[in-house]
């Protein structure tokens, strides 16, 4: 379950800009609000799920994404997240 909510997370990631932006989505009953930057190279997303009690962030590299939701560890590659129907694009 951790896993499919940072993947949803991560469809942020698409061309998000160097400078950080906030913003929302809702995703299956879920709203998501978030702020999107490029960091040392890697594009980040920082937030929260579920208003507010859930927070997460997720690092977007070459092939993977990396962080934590819900103070918990997620690792899961590119290719997972395109096979999910999500198409991220790291820079």
């Amino acid at each position: 379950m951790i896993k499919t909510f940072a993947l949803t997370a991560a469809a942020l990631l698409v061309a998000a800009p160097a400078v950080a932006n906030a913003d929302t989505f809702k995703h299956k009953g879920v709203e998501y609000s978030y702020t999107t930057e490029t960091k040392d190279g890697e594009q980040v997303v920082r937030g929260t799920a579920y208003s507010g009690k859930v927070p997460f962030e997720l690092h977007v590299r070459k092939k993977v994404v990396e962080g934590t939701f819900n103070n918990k560890p997620v690792t899961f590659s590119l290719a997972e997240a395109k096979k999910a129907g999500i198409i991220v694009d790291a820079q």
